[in-house]
């Protein structure tokens, strides 16, 4: 497993949003339009959310004994660059709203286009509002698998599909919190598990983020994403997502 797999897979953990605390235990199966609309009240209601329209957000990226700088940019409705530093070494994965690419330099100078599954996954993970807000509209399906125990926690298990690709979330039936976001990533030797597991949320400027997330591949803990800042609304051109000429 390469460090820009690692890259990739919390940029699931960092670009879906969380949900806040506030409802009882369900008692019954919600259905996808009740848990979409609790969703956008509990992340601070629909027109706050729509009010933002940039993300940026700084923090530690832990891999075993290692840590890195983490920095991760993202704007409507679909644009995404993760950066990770580690010394003088500078990774980037990223979206542009039409392609994928990345900067790797263990493999060499030069930034390259991603194809294939990573950069379906990439595309998917850049989706601004996340897998639940805005599915129905991009022609995802949402539907909700019934009830199963995350982390010691009773949740609520949706499947999005999204053509053939299908991401898991589940919600905490008793805060409505995401406790978890799961996918199958197509690798090299196989698919391969990733899943991200969420803690520590905390409201910053009228949204609920989670501040630590655990990223887990193939069921064995991978990295740990610690956020230090988050910032909405911060200028970003579209060109800061493009990929650089060669």
């Amino acid at each position: 497993m390469t460090l820009m797999r690692y890259m990739l897979s919390c940029a699931v953990a960092l670009l879906l949003p969380a949900m806040a605390a506030g409802a009882q235990t369900e008692t019954q199966t919600p259905t996808v339009d009740a848990l979409i609309a609790r969703n956008l009240e509990a992340r601070g209601g629909e027109s706050r959310l729509g009010a933002i329209d940039t993300r940026r957000v700084t923090g530690t990226i832990t891999i075993g004994e290692r840590e890195a700088q983490l920095r991760v940019l993202a704007k409507r409705p679909n644009l995404m660059l993760q950066e990770m530093r580690d010394g003088d070494q500078r990774f980037v994965t990223a979206y542009d709203g039409q392609n994928a690419w990345a900067l790797n330099p263990m493999l060499g100078e030069t930034p390259q286009r991603i194809e294939g599954p990573p950069a379906e996954a990439l595309r998917d993970q850049a989706q601004f509002e996340g897998p639940l807000v805005g599915a129905h509209r991009r022609g995802d399906k949402i539907e909700v698998l019934g009830p199963e125990i995350v982390e010691g926690a009773q949740t609520w298990k949706l499947a999005v599909h999204s053509g053939e690709r299908v991401i898991h979330v589940f919600l905490d039936q008793k805060t409505g919190l995401e406790r978890k976001v799961s996918a199958t990533i197509a690798g090299e030797a196989g698919d391969v598990l990733v899943e991200s597991v969420f803690s520590d949320y905390e409201t910053v400027d009228g949204a609920v983020m989670p501040r630590r997330v655990e990223t887990r591949v193939g069921g064995e803990l991978q990295a740990t994403v610690r956020l230090q800042s988050v910032e909405f609304n911060v200028p970003l051109e579209d060109s800061e997502f493009r990929m650089p000429a060669e």
